[in-house]
């Protein structure tokens, strides 16, 4: 997003991913045939571009045509012509896998081959069915050897630390920590450029499971949890990126949009989740500088 809207914008055809905890949500969004999809991929540079002179062609691709002047200079530096952001659509309607991702050290060492970061991430929660929970950290510190056993045995549901989350609701969630979304829930999750995920336990579903590499990189103490809310003047800083929410204009319904930016002014993806919005050529609403 930069001065000419018109100009830089850049809009993608998502991939709908099926997955066996997934809902019905997302294929009566994007009217579709088969799932469960558990996730729509919304922004990865792996997705096509929807719409102008680039229409058709892979984000990736085009990235070092389009150079630092979309991409940002700070992002150049740090990562070369390639989109660091992911931001995807979650419906679980079932427990995901106890799971956690790597940074990037790890990734870069153990995973170089996939092209992929370590994984940060944060949930904004959009729709919540009463009673919904997710899996956050753990209740106390244990040693390696036991969370081995008690992810062998099924009894790390017993030592995982269960928050209840509400629409509205914000995480962060660092690489190492444990974690899962909970049934009923429908969430905006915006994180690195990443799919490592590395599965403790999986509810007995048969697949494959990830101990040694999860072993690796948990933090085997309780983390400290801040839960924000999704509306006007929130702001997420992190170090891989940085999202805030802000009202549209009347043309948009007024309704709270999440802006996520890559480390410099200017440069960014806007989603506007649930809301009608002619975007080209519509004042966006986002703060001088963002």
């Amino acid at each position: 997003m930069g001065s000419s809207p018109q100009a830089d914008l850049i809009e993608l055809e998502p991939q709908l991913k099926e997955r066996v905890w997934g809902g019905k949500r997302l294929a009566e969004l994007y009217g579709m045939q088969g799932g469960p999809y558990g996730e729509a991929w919304l922004v990865y540079d792996e997705n096509k571009i929807a719409s102008g002179p680039f229409a058709g062609r892979v984000l990736k691709d085009v990235l070092p045509e389009l150079g630092e002047d979309f991409l940002g200079r700070k992002v150049v530096e740090r990562y070369g012509y390639q989109l660091p952001l992911m931001i995807k659509l979650i419906d679980s309607a079932d427990w995901l896998s106890v799971q956690v991702h790597p940074d990037d050290a790890y990734a870069r060492v153990h995973e170089a081959h996939t092209g992929y970061l370590g994984k940060a991430e944060a949930w904004i929660v959009l729709e919540a069915e009463p009673g919904a929970r997710v899996i956050y950290g753990l209740k106390q510190s244990v040693s390696r050897e036991e969370l081995r056993a008690a992810a062998l045995d099924g009894s790390i549901l017993e030592l995982v630390n269960y928050v209840p989350v509400k629409k509205g609701d914000v995480i962060y969630v660092p690489p190492g920590t444990i974690h899962a979304l909970g049934p009923g829930l429908f969430v905006l999750e915006v994180s690195q450029r990443s799919d490592l995920t590395y599965r403790l336990y999986d509810y007995g579903r048969g697949r494959e499971l990830h101990l040694d590499k999860a072993l690796d990189v948990d933090v085997r103490a309780p983390p400290e949890l801040q839960i924000l809310a999704c509306e006007p003047g929130m702001s997420l800083d992190t170090l891989f990126f940085n999202a805030r929410a802000f009202l549209g204009d009347a043309r948009t319904k007024d309704t709270v949009k999440l802006a996520t930016r890559l480390d410099e002014p200017g440069k960014g993806w806007l989603v506007a989740a649930g809301a009608e919005a002619s975007i080209p050529g519509v004042k966006l609403g986002v703060e001088p500088g963002w």
